[in-house]
């Protein structure tokens, strides 16, 4: 069965390394990205809920190397505190709702998973010490995990995704780019294995139709029927070589061992098969 999420995106004097107010249809948790120096300005938007968690990050066009998660019951507000007393954040991100659809013991927990996740995943610092341990209703546990969930896809979508490492080919897979025809995709691969993922929130360039691999153009047609453009993968999605993963993103045929390169610019096959050199 194909699941499709339709992500709204609206951009603060349509500037979009501003400001960034991003909600999901039939959803009404509203997530806003704030630059730190926009603040005071983020402040002023009207109708903004009151009740959420956030997380500050130090992000650098979307590689994060330091995060603090918190909770808020002042909405935006909140910030001010942060910004007077942490200097090491430059960006916010903020899910917030109303009162009537998080509750206090609710938000008390999805605060607790997501200071457990900042500190259990990932490749950056955490200003988080300590993992709170809340009492949760039993009944409503699985309700939070859910919304964690929702909320981790948001920040995977808008290119913070709070679980990639950034290790060498002896531990976990570092995270691999392109960016050809201007098209954002990233994953992982699996030295072991030789499977490739790609990674929620990558970019799919389908106006460009996949060449001689009818299982890349398969799965393209299941998970995007009907959509055109360039879209954007909801779920990690893995494929037998990196060239298949190449080709599911960018489309046409591909060599994924030369169009796949870390944060360095070095490519899949000189971080991978050069060390057997």
């Amino acid at each position: 069965m194909i699941r499709v999420k339709t992500l709204t995106i609206q951009l603060i004097d349509a500037q979009p390394d501003r400001i960034r107010i991003c909600r999901v249809e039939g959803e009404s948790l509203v997530t806003i990205v704030i630059p730190r120096e926009d603040l005071a300005e983020a402040k002023a938007l009207p109708n903004i809920p009151q009740r959420g968690i956030y997380y500050l990050l130090d992000e650098d066009h979307g590689n994060v190397s330091r995060v603090y998660a918190g909770q808020t019951t002042q909405g935006i507000a909140r910030l001010d505190a942060h910004k007077a007393r942490k200097e090491f954040w430059n960006k916010a991100v903020m899910f917030l709702d109303d009162d009537q659809n998080i509750s206090k013991d609710a938000l008390d927990v999805l605060e607790a998973k997501a200071i457990d996740y900042v500190r259990t995943h990932g490749s950056y610092e955490t200003d988080n010490s300590v993992t709170p341990k809340p009492y949760i209703d039993p009944y409503k546990e699985e309700s939070v995990e859910h919304l964690h969930g929702r909320i981790l896809f948001r920040m995977a979508a808008l290119g913070y995704d709070l679980d990639r490492v950034d290790q060498g080919p002896t531990g976990a897979p570092i995270v691999f780019h392109t960016k050809k025809n201007g098209i954002r995709g990233t994953g992982r691969y699996d030295k072991a294995t030789g499977h490739f993922t790609v990674l929620a929130g990558s970019e799919v360039n389908l106006s460009k139709p996949v060449l001689k691999n009818a299982s890349v153009a398969s799965a393209r047609s299941e998970i995007f029927s009907g959509i055109t453009g360039v879209a954007k993968l909801s779920e990690d999605l893995e494929f037998p070589t990196p060239s298949a993963a190449a080709v599911f993103v960018l489309g046409g045929s591909q060599n994924g061992w030369t169009e796949w390169v870390d944060n360095d610019g070095e490519t899949l096959n000189q971080v991978y098969r050069s060390e057997d050199e």
